[in-house]
């Protein structure tokens, strides 16, 4: 009889459906070319930063959904417990203070951008105070120029509002990354007609976040990071977008 029960709890086991493991659900900023971004001709996520959030989940067999969406709301949903992963971060203070960062995923290159008819360079934050200065609302650059007293329009809610306000000179700088802002240049046939200004302000990790107390998911997506830096996978990807 011992016997029978035994072998009748094995089927059971045996026949037991094996619940899958929920895909993870993953927020990204649809408007950060050439990072993230909703492919115009597939209108699937798109970007150097996607590409290697998926290498990572998918290096440690993690089952996800990526979806894109105006920043603002990618930091709510990730605030509210709505997503389980958002990309990319600063790694300012508050954003630390607020969320789990992993990372850095990359390293991008903050500068100053103007009209040739605008400045050309400055060595101090402070000779800056005369200038208008273009951001995105709910970005964060480096500590010292987000806490610079300067004159800062922060209407745009995308960096392609923010190439067209300093192209149609509303703003007399833009501050953004090196890289995304060439790039909406290029795209907006204005390369010729813009200049990065002076040094960069910094070199800035970028980051993906977590809830506060999500260690247990914070710590899979860094075994992931990790395998992709090892086995060059993450040089790949970097290379394909230079």
């Amino acid at each position: 009889m011992f016997v029978v029960r035994i072998f009748a709890l094995l089927v059971l086991l045996l026949c037991s459906p094996v619940r899958a493991e929920p895909p993870w659900q993953v927020a990204g900023d649809q408007a950060f070319p050439p990072y993230a971004y909703l492919d115009p001709a597939s209108g699937q996520p798109a970007g150097l930063d996607t590409e290697i959030v998926r290498a990572v989940l998918e290096a440690v067999e993690q089952p996800y959904e990526i979806r894109l969406y105006p920043w603002e709301r990618v930091k709510k949903m990730l605030e509210y417990r709505q997503v389980d992963l958002a990309y990319q971060f600063v790694g300012t203070p508050e954003r630390m203070a607020q969320y789990r960062l992993v990372g850095p995923i990359r390293n991008g290159i903050t500068v100053l951008m103007s009209r040739r008819d605008g400045p050309a360079d400055f060595r101090t934050l402070d000779e800056l105070a005369p200038y208008t200065i273009g951001t995105v609302l709910g970005f964060s650059y480096t500590e010292a120029f987000d806490k610079a007293p300067l004159k800062k329009d922060s209407g745009a809610t995308n960096p392609q509002q923010l190439m067209q306000k300093l192209l149609l000179k509303r703003v007399d700088l833009i501050v953004g990354d090196k890289a995304q802002l060439l790039h909406l240049a290029r795209e907006a046939g204005a390369e010729k007609e813009l200049r990065v200004v002076g040094r960069p302000l910094a070199e800035v990790p970028r980051y993906v976040g977590f809830a506060k107390d999500d260690e247990a998911r914070a710590r899979r997506f860094a075994e992931g990071l990790e395998l992709i830096r090892r086995n060059g996978t993450l040089d790949r990807i970097l290379a394909r977008w230079q």
